[in-house]
């Protein structure tokens, strides 16, 4: 709406509002999250289990290690990323041993934000820093990274202080659901579950399939494609040529019938969802006297079986996937993996790098997994405020505001004018968010002199990230924290979260700011 405003209002033409939305930086986190849902499809969840009960650990040994885990891998995938992945680890942990959720999910919250703020990949500010600044990969880490580990150290040090009274350092054994062997068990039960639930899912849709996928006449029947898995093609696809003349006499010969078909058609595959509601077209089934034969239904379900087992059979040369291939297929993963990173450390554009490994990934995967999982709200949300602030920043009002703060960090003592900076980083957080205190900051980076100057892109990144963890609602991070903890039935509350972070975060940025303008 805001976005629309700037432009309606001709505070920016059309032209001006295109060429004002960083498209490297849209990529990047558009590749990053694609690669993100890969990556937890192929089990990522299960191994960061492993990771954090590997050995004998205590409570407190716990917390540490979610702090650790969390702040490593967020500066890889992003710290909502990291926060999406872990807060689900630390959940099934908490739940197994009886473990208070707030302490853990606290730390995976804040040390994801400060662990993030080490690469371009770790947020959308810095991805944004990144781009603006014109700072290389290798020189933003080889920068950035010193402070963020001494910031995650710290953190991790803290928290567990903070909470050893009410963790304890007694040892507890792990649990036989968490060991390797019944994990693997585990995961059958969950594959044969899964395989229920999809032949129940196909039953269930076996009329509204019929109806959406005769949407297009023009095309043949059976080259009808739909979002639904394969198993769930052949199933709609088999009904149909059975019963379609008979759903479609229903139709010609009751004009009655034509609503709730379109009913059935807007639940149908080609919608949104793949959850389909199977009601109108059951309806229509039981008014019209719909002919469903059981035997039919079970002749084609065992149809399905065979067809589905004799594709398991012909993957790769006629064999069942060995374990051989299930490795070659991990290690493509790997490899494409590393390469995007090799092609960082070479300068390549991270956001046409990114796309390209997760395309790859997709065809290696020959499933669209990772498009599923893109937050398109965040992306909107991108968009829109790089149109935003592009018109505030056309504005007096950012120039008079700058005039105002530029004395203090200018100031020739460094103390002064680096602590002066972060606290007008700190306030702007707090009125505007993080990626428009970026956004509004970043015009007058350039033609900054003083001190500040050769620090002053990387303050406003490790400052902006900082500012996330002040409070439970300052980051994306901090919300998956705390709505995970409230589904699980233990809400942290708002004084909970700021006794710790508000005087632990001022200290880890002070520590970090000091790293960044002496080393």
């Amino acid at each position: 709406m805001g976005a629309s405003m700037m432009v309606m209002v001709g505070i920016l033409t059309p032209a001006e509002s295109y060429a004002s939305i960083d498209t490297g930086t849209l990529l990047l986190l558009l590749g990053l999250m694609m690669i993100l849902g890969i990556l937890e499809s192929k089990g990522i969840v299960r191994t960061f289990v492993k990771v954090l009960m590997y050995g004998s650990v205590t409570p407190l040994g716990l917390l540490a290690r979610v702090s650790m885990l969390s702040g490593i891998i967020s500066a890889f995938i992003m710290n909502d990323g990291a926060a999406l992945i872990l807060s689900v680890v630390v959940v099934k942990i908490c739940n197994k041993f009886t473990l208070p959720l707030a302490p853990y999910m606290m730390a995976m919250a804040t040390s994801a934000n400060i662990g993030s703020a080490a690469t371009p990949l770790g947020n959308p500010k810095n991805m944004v820093v990144h781009s603006e600044a014109g700072i290389s990969f290798v020189d933003f880490v080889r920068k950035m990274g010193l402070p963020a580990l001494a910031g995650l150290v710290l953190n991790t040090l803290l928290i567990t202080l903070y909470f050893r009274n009410q963790l304890g350092s007694s040892k507890f054994s792990k649990d036989p659901a968490l060991s390797e062997d019944d994990s693997d068990n585990e995961d059958d039960a969950e594959d044969d579950e899964t395989a229920e639930m999809n032949k129940e899912f196909a039953m269930m849709q076996k009329v509204s399939s019929m109806a959406s996928t005769a949407i297009n006449e023009d095309t043949p029947l059976m080259n009808r494609q739909t979002s639904f898995e394969p198993m769930q093609n052949r199933w709609m696809a088999k009904v149909t040529e059975v019963q379609l003349k008979t759903y479609q006499d229903i139709i010609d010969e009751d004009p009655d019938a034509k609503d709730i078909y379109d009913d059935v058609r807007k639940t149908g595959p080609q919608a949104s969802s793949p959850v389909v509601d199977p009601g109108p077209a059951l309806e229509l089934a039981s008014k019209f006297g719909y002919p469903v034969d059981p035997q039919v239904l079970a002749e084609l379900d065992e149809d399905i079986k065979t067809e589905t087992e004799q594709e398991r059979k012909s993957v790769r040369g006629g064999a069942q996937p060995s374990h051989f291939a299930d490795s070659l297929h991990t290690s493509a993963i790997a490899i494409v993996i590393v390469m995007m990173y090799v092609g960082f450390v070479l300068n390549f554009p991270l956001g046409w790098t990114t796309m390209a490994a997760a395309i790859l990934l997709i065809v290696l995967e020959r499933s669209a997994e990772g498009v599923y999982d893109i937050d398109w709200q965040i992306l909107i949300y991108i968009i829109g405020m790089f149109v935003v602030i592009t018109g505030v920043n056309k504005s007096p009002f950012t120039k008079v505001s700058w005039n105002v703060v530029k004395p203090l960090v200018t100031s020739k003592n460094p103390l002064i004018s680096v602590g002066g900076f972060c606290l007008l980083v700190i306030v702007l957080s707090f009125i505007f968010t993080s990626i428009p205190t970026v956004l509004l900051v970043s015009p007058h980076l350039n033609s900054l002199e003083g001190p500040m100057q050769p620090y002053a892109w990387l303050l406003l990144a490790w400052s902006v990230t900082l500012c996330g963890n002040l409070t439970i609602f300052g980051s994306v991070a901090g919300v998956i924290a705390s709505q995970k903890a409230e589904a699980a039935g233990e809400s942290i509350s708002f004084m909970t979260w700021f006794k710790f972070a508000f005087p632990a975060t001022l200290l880890i940025l002070g520590v970090g700011a000091c790293i960044l303008v002496t080393v």
